[in-house]
């Protein structure tokens, strides 16, 4: 949901008045306004249903109202996209909303009213879906209950809806917002800007950005609710395994979702605002180890650079839309429509497919580090390995004697530790599972659960397959980099950048 709420916001931001005027009646802006709020929920009410049935016909297997659930909800995000993104460009909301009393001198507020029914409309699907998204989680709840591991009880409807709107819109919303008063701030002295340089203002908007793209980690540990990792044998592990990895960050946090979310995120470019985040339910729910074999995943993340090429990919679309804001000045309203659909094309491509693409083999990168981090940890090898040297050993469930190999060997070399990735794919596994997710369903940015633990152990196995792998996501890298470099380079030159430098 948080890449569509991106994707409206930045029309919001992009457009002060819609590109493709078909209506300027005030009453056909209402209409469309309200039917795409309504739209998405009632969609939402059918999929909910379609799903409650799914699970209650096959009552031993909920992944088939899972996938019901997963598809509805991927349709009602295109729903809402469509819709919200139809209006805002071909409507005259936007100018409703900057023409309407309330909005004043008041810096963001006429964007934040224009995005108003597009929050709403969210907020309704997660209405409508709550029925069938409970009867998944009291599903996984039983199923923790029968494994003897603590539960929680499932969210009422006001937790549910707290979280979503916690986790998936406000921190979009925040940092956006922030960037939406800085647009309006630098409206207001758009012609003193374009004295020092005729595209200034685009200048310091894009500059504004980045600062906020850097200190947003340290606003969102506060909009998610987020508490540090208390001290203990766990923390001591991690941050043992930070100093090994020579990884920095300002804190190790508990992402607090009243123990129903399994998961761990980390974010931020810099290490001074840079945090690494374990949920309440995973540290409930898995063993020490597996909780490392996660920690690892997010630090291959932090690693491999993972964060930065995703800024990179933003950068890259940046740049082409100030390429076309230095062309839009130049052009007939006819010409100037069709090289904005062009562009959005573009765009959607490289976010629908491309960025979708690179993602996923980010995640299996991030994966193999995680396998990577596990051995370094001192895991016991109890499998025959290429990276420990078999011993000899008579009982079979003995550990196998090793020499430890060098950590540098263990974090970039071409071999992984097999019992490693054996529990690597385990956790990846029970991770779904507590999660109510079967780990044969497909995400478009992580891959299936499944596929993404067989991935693992087969590389184990073939030792010039991670070879392989990992220069396969090093191109990838080289022609983000590429791209962003050229993009970068022409949108300098279109805006003249020189002049400015000589100027100063």
């Amino acid at each position: 949901m948080y890449l569509v709420v991106i994707g409206v916001l930045s029309i919001i931001l992009a457009f002060t008045r819609p590109p493709y005027a078909l209506t300027e009646s005030a009453a056909t802006t209402s209409w469309s306004v309200a039917l795409a709020t309504l739209i998405p929920a009632v969609a939402g009410l059918h999929f909910n249903r379609r799903a409650l049935r799914a699970i209650e016909r096959h009552p031993a297997d909920p992944g088939q109202g899972h996938h019901v659930l997963s598809v509805g909800l991927m349709v009602l995000q295109l729903l809402l996209a469509l819709l919200h993104a139809g209006v805002l460009l071909t409507t005259s909301w936007m100018t409703l909303c900057r023409q309407a009393p309330v909005v004043g001198e008041w810096p963001g507020v006429a964007g934040l009213l224009a995005a108003l029914p597009f929050l709403v409309a969210i907020v309704m699907v997660w209405l409508a879906l709550y029925p069938a998204d409970r009867a998944l989680r009291q599903i996984a709840v039983e199923t923790s209950l029968y494994r003897g591991r603590p539960v929680h009880p499932v969210w009422s409807l006001g937790q549910y809806v707290a979280f979503n709107l916690r986790h998936q819109v406000l921190f979009v919303v925040a940092p956006m917002l922030l960037i939406l008063v800085t647009r309006d701030l630098i409206d207001r002295y758009d012609e003193g800007l374009m004295r020092l340089h005729p595209f200034m203002p685009d200048m310091v908007l894009g500059l504004a950005t980045a600062v906020v793209a850097l200190v947003t980690p340290a606003l969102l540990r506060h909009v998610w609710s987020t508490t540090r990792l208390a001290d203990g044998p766990l923390r001591d592990r991690l941050l043992f395994l930070c100093r090994k990895l020579r990884m920095r960050c300002r804190e190790i946090l508990v992402w607090r979702s009243g123990g129903m979310i399994v998961n761990a995120a980390v974010m931020g470019v810099v290490a001074p605002l840079r945090y690494v985040m374990i949920t309440d339910g995973m540290l409930e729910q898995l063993e020490d180890a597996k909780i490392e074999a996660v920690f690892g995943h997010e630090a291959g993340h932090v690693k491999r650079h993972h964060i930065l090429y995703f800024l990179l990919l933003a950068f890259i679309s940046g740049c082409w839309i100030t390429v076309l804001s230095v062309h839009a000045r130049q052009l007939d309203p006819v010409t100037f429509q069709t090289l904005v659909a062009c562009v959005a094309g573009l765009l959607l491509l490289k976010w629908g497919v491309v960025f979708g693409w690179i993602s996923r083999r980010f995640e299996r990168q991030a994966d193999v580090f995680g396998v990577r981090t596990l051995a370094l940890s001192g895991l016991p090898c109890r499998l025959p390995c290429a990276v420990h040297v078999p011993g000899p050993h008579t009982d079979p469930a003995a550990e196998i004697a090793t020499r430890p190999p060098a950590a540098r060997d263990l974090v970039d070399g071409d071999r992984l530790c097999a019992t490693a990735a054996h529990v690597f794919g385990d956790t990846l596994n029970d991770v779904a599972v507590l999660n109510g997710i079967p780990p044969e369903t497909r995400s478009w940015r992580h891959s299936s659960i499944a596929s993404r633990s067989r991935f693992v152990r087969q590389l184990a196995q073939e030792p010039p397959a991670v070879r392989r792998f990992e220069r396969s996501v090093l191109n990838i890298k080289r022609g983000i980099l590429a791209v962003a470099l050229l993009s970068g380079v022409w949108a300098a030159w279109e805006l003249r950048l020189w002049t400015v430098l000589s100027a100063s």
